[in-house]
């Protein structure tokens, strides 16, 4: 027999209890044609990406299958059948997993956090690694930085600059024309 995962989204209307009783008549297909359903997984009413039948949100259920495929294909006939059934996908693997789902521990994990423990992360956005906060680091990079700008720093004000630092505004009429090669009414360079 070959192996499929299988996820379908139901209408969000239906209770929980009813999504579940509609997963167990489609796996209940998947057995009476020679097949297995090991693993099933309710994702529980989630948002999605776009609008399906004026549906905002959905009811997502994960199967694994391990049926022939005139299982399958029964069984994704009733899906398509099924006013209740918005989109499914089925696809074939070379093994399943018997660890819960990437859906499933995203929850597990969202769960861990939120009963964890601890100091609070510091937020601060300071950036120190440990040779920085060492006695004296602090003054040092200080330093180095007061250091930096002096060396940016002008020593002579702006007006002592010369010609070619200013902007093309700023120089005189004569400098500009002169950088220019003159032409005649001909068109010719003099």
């Amino acid at each position: 027999m070959s192996l499929y995962e299988s996820t379908f989204i139901i209408r969000h209307d239906m209770s929980t209890q009813q999504v579940e009783q509609l997963a167990e008549s489609f796996s209940d297909i998947i057995k009476n044609n020679g097949g297995d359903v090991p693993k099933t997984e309710h994702w529980g009413l989630k948002t999605l990406a776009y609008r399906i039948n004026k549906n905002r949100k959905g009811h997502y259920v994960f199967f694994n299958l391990d049926a022939p495929s005139a299982a399958v294909q029964e069984y994704e006939r009733n899906l398509r059948l099924s006013e209740d059934v918005l989109r499914y996908l089925t696809v074939r693997v070379d093994e399943l997993d018997p660890e819960p789902s990437p859906m499933m521990q995203v929850r597990a994990s969202r769960d861990e956090r939120s009963r964890r423990s601890g100091p609070p992360h510091d937020s601060g956005g300071s950036s120190a690694t440990a040779e920085d906060k060492k006695p004296g680091a602090a003054e040092a990079a200080t330093d180095t930085k007061t250091a930096a700008k002096d060396a940016t720093a002008p020593d002579k004000p702006a007006e002592d600059k010369p010609a070619e630092d200013k902007p093309a505004a700023e120089k005189p009429a004569e400098e500009t024309t002169a950088a220019e090669p003159k032409t005649d009414e001909s068109g010719e360079k003099t």
